[in-house]
C-alpha cells in the first residue's frame, strides 16, 4: 500500500490527469490515470504539481561579506543589493 497516491494532477511539461505514487517518502510512480491502494488519496482537480520553486544559487562576492553592513534579514536578492549598494565595497 502507498503512503500517499495524487491524482488528477496537471504537470510542470503539460501532461494532465497524472497520477503521482509516493513511498517512504519518494516518489515511485508517475503515470496517467493511475490508481492504487493508499493511506492517503490527494486529488489535485487538475491544478500544477510541481518540484519547489527555488533558486540555491548564491554569489561569491557577498560570501566574503557576510554581515557587512549587517545580515540580509529576508534573504531575497533585492534586500542584498540594497545591503550590497549601501556598503563601502561597491
Amino acid at each position: 500500500m502507498l503512503d500517499l497516491l495524487v491524482t488528477r494532477a496537471t504537470l510542470p511539461d503539460g501532461r494532465t490527469d497524472m497520477s503521482i505514487a509516493v513511498q517512504d517518502g519518494r516518489i515511485v510512480d508517475v503515470a496517467e490515470g493511475f490508481s492504487a491502494p493508499a493511506h492517503q488519496t490527494l486529488d489535485a482537480q487538475g491544478l500544477l504539481v510541481s518540484p519547489p520553486f527555488c533558486d540555491p544559487h548564491f554569489h561569491m562576492d557577498a560570501t566574503l561579506s557576510h554581515g557587512l553592513p549587517r545580515v540580509n534579514r529576508s534573504g531575497t536578492l533585492l534586500e542584498g543589493i540594497a545591503l550590497w549598494a549601501s556598503s563601502s565595497r561597491c
